[in-house]
């Protein structure tokens, strides 16, 4: 991940401390990255993602695809559509919820300390989220 992350320096033109500025970590943890010291953490990434969308996350974590999701795009009746555009096009919405949505399972109104929900965690489109605990 390492080559990678010195891949995105050099097609951004951008310097460690800058890099680290744009993402919004500390310079020190940059250089403790380059320099073999530390593994990027997770939020490390997400970072990254974050402030450059078009970074492909399979790319980035593992080494797979193009950098760029841009270089992702297809032909699609004359147009030119990213794939993750076109896989959001195609979800089909659905007037009614499937019946299993109707209803909370029991376990979900629980009461607490009888089983009950501990936290409920909302992921956005945009990699944040938030946790929610009945407390």
């Amino acid at each position: 991940m390492i080559n990678r992350i010195q891949m995105i320096l050099k097609t951004k033109d951008l310097t460690p401390t800058r890099f680290a500025d744009m993402i919004q970590v500390q310079r020190s943890g940059i250089s403790h990255i380059l320099s073999v010291r530390n593994k990027p953490s997770l939020d490390f990434v997400m970072k990254i993602l974050s402030s450059y969308p078009e970074i492909n996350p399979d790319w980035l974590l593992f080494g797979k695809g193009e950098m760029s999701l841009s270089s992702k795009k297809k032909k699609t009746k004359g147009e030119i559509v990213p794939e993750v555009e076109k896989a959001e096009t195609n979800q089909m919405v659905k007037d009614e919820d499937p019946p299993e949505y109707k209803t909370a399972p029991k376990q979900m109104k629980g009461e607490k300390g009888k089983g009950g929900i501990e936290k409920i965690i909302v992921f956005y489109n945009d990699n944040s989220f938030e946790e929610y605990s009945p407390r």
